[in-house]
């Protein structure tokens, strides 16, 4: 093809040739998730770094805010895992994490809006300070009112599709072990999200259905 990652890796990030969606999963960086990835930590590193290098702030399709938000996860949850602190990657993870909170999806709702503010309480859970906390306030404030909306009584999220059912889950399930590893951080949210384990066993029920 006319963008070949094993030699100009660069061109891969943004390149016009490719369908979007395609580019978007390059973008997200769920390999960092898969269950033998500290098999290939050397390799992640590498790529996570060459994104560093070849996306600057504000530019391509890797800073929009769905793509930003569902790698500001990935990248939490690998940087969690690892023994020692890559201060590149901390200072980009940053600067991501930034320029997301100032380009919030409220226009398009749904599962974009949900990731967005999923992934901002991922920071304010990781960091630490007056501005992790804006950052976990906001991405609660969001979320509080969205897992009302967009799930149902039924326990079925409300585009009723099975695949955004899932993603939707998936999502619960991760900020639920949040709460669990840490529920002081979300201490002033109990009211809220004292229900969402029973809204869990209810999305897992309809998705086993």
């Amino acid at each position: 093809g006319k963008c070949p990652s094993d030699k100009f890796i660069s061109r891969v990030w943004n390149c016009g040739e490719l369908p979007k969606l395609w580019l978007y999963n390059l973008h997200y960086f769920n390999d960092l998730k898969s269950v033998d990835s500290k098999e290939r930590q050397v390799l992640l590193q590498s790529i996570i770094l060459s994104w560093i290098d070849q996306n600057p702030p504000g530019h391509g399709v890797g800073w929009e805010s769905y793509p930003l938000s569902i790698r500001i996860v990935n990248l939490v949850k690998w940087q969690a895992a690892q023994d020692v602190v890559n201060k590149k990657v901390i200072s980009s993870l940053v600067l991501q994490i930034r320029y997301l909170e100032s380009n919030i999806e409220y226009h398009l709702k749904g599962n974009h809006l949900f990731s967005n503010a999923k992934a901002l309480v991922f920071a304010g859970y990781f960091f630490e300070g007056p501005e992790a906390s804006k950052w976990l306030k906001k991405g609660m404030k969001i979320l509080c009112l969205e897992v009302k909306e967009q799930i149902l009584k039924d326990g079925g999220h409300y585009e009723r599709s099975p695949m955004y059912h899932a993603l939707a889950l998936e999502d619960m399930l991760d900020l639920e072990n949040l709460i669990i590893s840490k529920p002081d951080v979300f201490k002033h949210y109990v009211d809220h999200v004292g229900f969402w384990p029973k809204i869990i066993d209810k999305m897992v029920f309809w998705l086993n259905a």
